[in-house]
């Protein structure tokens, strides 16, 4: 039934990215950017993946070997991670509302993120099986994109609170620290 595809699909993904490592990068990301272009980028990101989880899902990881969305990934990580770390000039006109603009703009920098970090992940995989459980795309689709999605709005609003909270001289160096253990991490695991 279409309501089983739904429930399944929603409650597998809230409970699998609730604290999870995406989770926490929009967080950060929320923390050093606000709130509205984080979780634009990261609702955008999730609904092009779940689309790609549920239609073609299977033919990406075929494509796509492991090991190079892994390696790609990390070096993305770890990349944002030294660039966050790195002594910035005095304040821009951007950033006078206590905010970083990054060059690509907050959204952008999200919606790559959140996708490079989900691409081929264990949510990704659990909506490709759910749909092959179910044959109901559309309610798999739909369940969990509102799953990733009300995932994101909780760590954007604690990123955005964090934010004003807490100075962005700190936020941004530990954004570098956790980007850059996130970058180590994916390479082990």
């Amino acid at each position: 039934m279409w309501w089983e595809a739904l429930l399944a699909s929603f409650g597998l993904m809230f409970v699998a990215e609730l604290g999870d490592k995406t989770q926490i990068i929009i967080l950060t990301l929320a923390a050093r950017y606000g709130f509205k272009s984080v979780f634009a980028g990261a609702a955008c990101a999730f609904a092009v993946l779940n689309a790609l989880a549920v239609s073609v899902g299977v033919l990406v990881y075929e494509l796509v070997p492991e090991t190079a969305i892994k390696y790609t990934v990390s070096a993305i990580f770890i990349a944002f991670g030294i660039l966050a770390l790195l002594p910035r000039e005095e304040k821009t006109e951007e950033e006078e509302d206590g905010r970083l603009k990054g060059r690509h703009g907050p959204l952008i920098t999200a919606f790559l993120l959140v996708g490079l970090m989900e691409l081929g992940g264990k949510t990704q995989l659990s909506r490709v099986a759910i749909t092959a459980r179910y044959s109901q795309p559309v309610f798999v689709f739909i369940g969990g994109t509102l799953a990733l999605w009300a995932t994101s709005l909780i760590g954007a609003l604690v990123g955005t609170w964090l934010g004003k909270s807490i100075p962005q001289v700190w936020i941004r160096r530990a954004s570098g620290v956790i980007f850059i253990a996130f970058g180590i991490i994916n390479l082990f695991w």
